[in-house]
C-alpha cells in the first residue's frame, strides 16, 4: 500500500480506532505509540545483477509502558503524527508503508499492509512479506535456483 493511501484512510475516518493485526487475532496492544516515521532510501542490485532504487515509509509501533487501554489511538491522533513529520521531513507520498513491530515474545520484523478493514474501527492487517528472487518476478527463465550460477 501506498503511503498517500494509507494517510487518505486515516484523514477520511479521523474518529475511528486505528488498530494493527500482526497475526490471525494478535493485535498491537491498544496503548501503542508511533515512535518513529522513517523515510528509507533502498539502493540494491538483485541476484540477477540488476540494480534498484526505491523508497518505502516506515512506521514503527512500540507497545508503551502503561497499563492496556480500553481504546487506542484515533486515526486522527495518528495523521497528526504524520503531519508533524511532514513539516520536518518530507513523506514520499508514493513510497511503499511498512510497519516495524516486535514485542517480548515476537521478534522485531517489518510488515507490509496485506488489508485494511474500515467497520466500526480501522484495523490495519500487516503481513511479512517472503524473500523474493526479483529477476523472476519479470523473466520465467531467469537464474533463480542455488545452482544456477547467475550469483
Amino acid at each position: 500500500m501506498k503511503t498517500q493511501t494509507f494517510l487518505q484512510h486515516l484523514a477520511q475516518n479521523s474518529e475511528k480506532e486505528l488498530q494493527f493485526a500482526y497475526a490471525t487475532g494478535k493485535y498491537v496492544p491498544n496503548q501503542f505509540h508511533i515512535t518513529e516515521i522513517k523515510n528509507v532510501l533502498i539502493e540494491s542490485v538483485d541476484c540477477g545483477g540488476n540494480p534498484d532504487t526505491y523508497r518505502q515509509t516506515v512506521v514503527q509501533l512500540w507497545d508503551g509502558n502503561g497499563p492496556d487501554q480500553p481504546n487506542s489511538m484515533t486515526a486522527k491522533k495518528a495523521f497528526d503524527i504524520f503531519q508533524i513529520v511532514e513539516r520536518k521531513k518530507p513523506i514520499a507520498q508514493d513510497a511503499e508503508i511498512y510497519f516495524e513491530y516486535g514485542n517480548d515474545t515476537l521478534r522485531t520484523s517489518t510488515y507490509a499492509v496485506q488489508h485494511i478493514s474500515l467497520d466500526g474501527k480501522i484495523v490495519v492487517d500487516l503481513a511479512a512479506d517472503a524473500p523474493v528472487c526479483k529477476p523472476s518476478l519479470v523473466a520465467e527463465d531467469a537464474c533463480c535456483e542455488p545452482a544456477s550460477g547467475c550469483c
